[in-house]
């Protein structure tokens, strides 16, 4: 782990401990000033940010930029966050925002799929430490787009795309050293 992860790792760690503290108050703003406009662009970052979208679109980008090597580590790194995201989602099973504020979604999550920690942010940030510098610094903007995305709509709270990140991250760095990747 250079310096430049482990500065990534310790700030998202001050950013989640800032943002749980005021989760209820940033999920509220986000909530009650909505702009149509800008709610489906959210709501399309939020869709190619799914895990069902972002494997294929990493894939496809690490053969684009010949980093054919990459792959399993990239769905090694996939693979290990959803599994590590879905039993911390069991375990601690938070509400999301909006039934937090008894709103009613159009989306039907199961009982089990709770807010802590975010799979969209966990997905593109498992990616994140496998991509070359050049495609890093577009996939980081789209990576920080698709977590805002869902505390914009309701979805998550802050913390828990932090935490989301970071666990994608770390997953992330360990598939690099697994299969010994520069």
């Amino acid at each position: 782990m250079d310096k430049r992860d482990l500065w990534f790792l310790w700030s998202a760690a001050f950013a989640a401990f800032i943002a749980f503290a005021f989760d209820s108050q940033i999920s509220r703003f986000f909530i009650d000033s909505q702009m149509p406009v800008l709610a489906v662009i959210m709501a399309a970052a939020s869709i190619f940010g799914s895990v069902y979208v972002i494997p294929f679109l990493a894939t496809f980008i690490l053969l684009i930029t010949k980093k054919h090597k990459s792959i399993p580590a990239s769905w090694l790194s996939l693979t290990a966050g959803i599994c590590i995201s879905l039993v911390a989602k069991i375990i601690i099973a938070r509400p999301r925002p909006f039934q937090f504020f008894g709103l009613t979604m159009a989306e039907k999550f199961a009982s089990w799929d709770s807010s802590f920690p975010s799979l969209h942010a966990m997905a593109v940030f498992a990616f994140l430490p496998l991509l070359d510098k050049k495609t890093k610094i577009y996939w980081l903007a789209f990576a920080v787009l698709v977590a805002f995305s869902r505390v914009y709509l309701g979805y998550h709270y802050a913390s828990d795309v932090i935490a989301g990140a970071m666990i994608g991250y770390l997953c992330g760095l360990a598939s690099v050293k697994i299969f010994k990747l520069k």
